[in-house]
């Protein structure tokens, strides 16, 4: 997969699509990157055919060009395009996504608790995006400093770590890593507190914490981190209550694509439906360069398997 030197954003006007721009803008800016505004529409709500198509189409182009003004206005020294496509915005942003480097997108509405609603943009893009996708909250008035990953020991989390040591590295942040997984059900393990499988899982948890600790240390020397084990029955709570406040939380997408979200990691989910802070998805095309860089952590030494952080990992 080649990355062209460019983010790009999905946009349509509304608040959380402002302050998705409002991110990319500032990070374009601060990499020097140019940055593609994108609008998609689905071809059958309009139709060539149609009397009120050239109308329509005249107002997206419309509102494509304020909004890429606002972000000339916004951060003056970067190059600004934008693009009205036709087709389903999920898939239409997930092609391009493999030219960029980054594809920006805010919350959208919420998906049920039985997924019923797995038409949103950005649960289906962080299934099938072909690079980092950032999901950005409506911004809150706390100051958020401070990058967060999760990982649990696989290629996936690996990317997500490397990634997530890359960016607090480059914007002069701490890093705090986190493993957690998911603690065994009382009612399987009537005494689970102490349980040999809970001191099993918390031995191979803090190996996989070190490993990966002492992977991005190798790589920037000079970055604080810190490093976290939890057991917790939500793993996902523990990661959305850690995202609050800090600039970026990372995770890596373990999902087999949109025909199979069924597999997509829980834990990713349950952060789509609650986005604590700007959220980063790092894909399954970046874990393979990841599980060869890990090899070369020294000589013979071998990742731990993945902590079961839940049914279906992150």
């Amino acid at each position: 997969m080649v990355l062209e030197p460019q983010i790009m954003v999905g946009v349509d006007g509304s608040p959380a699509s402002r302050a998705a721009l409002e991110w990319a803008a500032r990070r374009a800016q601060r990499q020097k990157l140019p940055l593609l505004l994108v609008h998609a529409v689905p071809d059958y709500l309009v139709l060539p055919e149609r009397v009120e198509y050239q109308s329509v189409r005249g107002s997206l182009e419309g509102m494509l060009d304020s909004e890429a003004n606002s972000v000339r206005g916004l951060a003056p020294a970067v190059e600004v395009r934008s693009s009205l496509l036709f087709g389903e915005p999920a898939q239409v942003l997930a092609e391009l996504s493999a030219r960029s480097s980054m594809v920006v997108v805010g919350t959208d509405r919420t998906a049920d608790v039985y997924g019923e609603e797995f038409g949103t943009l950005n649960v289906q893009l962080a299934m099938i995006g072909r690079c980092p996708v950032a999901v950005i909250p409506e911004p809150g008035s706390s100051v958020r400093t401070g990058v967060v990953v999760g990982i649990d020991g696989s290629p996936e989390s690996m990317a997500a770590a490397y990634f997530a040591a890359a960016e607090a590295a480059h914007t002069r942040q701490d890093l705090t890593v986190i493993c957690v997984s998911h603690s065994p059900a009382r009612w399987v393990h009537p005494s689970a507190d102490g349980s040999l499988e809970n001191q099993q899982i918390g031995t191979q948890g803090r190996m996989i914490l070190e490993t990966v600790v002492a992977a991005v240390r190798a790589r920037h020397i000079h970055l604080t981190v810190f490093d976290r084990f939890e057991q917790h029955d939500v793993p996902a709570q523990v990661l959305i209550e850690a995202g609050k406040g800090a600039a970026m939380l990372v995770v890596g997408n373990r999902g087999r694509g949109a025909t199979h979200h069924a597999l997509m990691g829980s834990v990713t989910q349950q952060l789509l439906l609650d986005v604590p802070c700007p959220l980063v998805i790092t894909q399954q095309e970046y874990a393979g360069t990841a599980a060869q860089q890990s090899k070369d952590l020294g000589a013979g030494q071998q990742m731990p398997a993945p902590v079961q952080i839940s049914p279906r990992g992150f």
